[in-house]
Parts: C-alpha cells; structure tokens; sequence
C-alpha cells in the first residue's frame, strides 16, 4: 500500500502514514486541539470505504484540512 494517504470521513480528516518500523498509523484531527492523534477506529473505514469516505490527495487534502479546522475554531463542536 502506497503511504500516506488522504481521507475524509463525513468531516473528519484521516490519514493512514507509514510508522518508522514500517507499519501504518491512522491520525485523525482532533477538533480540540487542531492536531492529529492516533485514532484506530477509523481504519476499516478507510480502508473498506462507505458512502461517507472521500479520499483525496495531499494538496486538497491540506486544503480542506485548513478550512475545517479555521470553521470549526469559528463554532463550537
């Protein structure tokens, strides 16, 4: 599998990244903190796809990324 990857699911950004033992990792933007943390639950998702999953690449991703998290900073969540 080609890392890293770019995901949306319903608004949440995902990511699938290769760890430095050549694993992978899954980090989903916390809304709290606008960081990604680890967050294994939405591997199968990613991975297996539903009608909620949008996969990107790198520059919408980033994008998209960059608006969410400024309108989430701009509500409560």
């Amino acid at each position: 599998m080609h890392l890293p990857r770019y995901f949306f699911i319903g608004d949440r950004p995902v990511k699938l990244v290769a760890t430095p033992d050549g694993g992978l990792d899954v980090l989903a933007l916390d809304w709290d903190t606008a960081e990604f943390v680890r967050d294994l639950r939405y591997l199968s998702r990613c991975l297996h796809g539903d009608g909620e999953v949008d996969e990107v690449d790198a520059p919408e991703f980033d994008a998209r990324v960059a608006r969410e998290v400024a309108r989430a900073r701009g509500s409560t969540r």
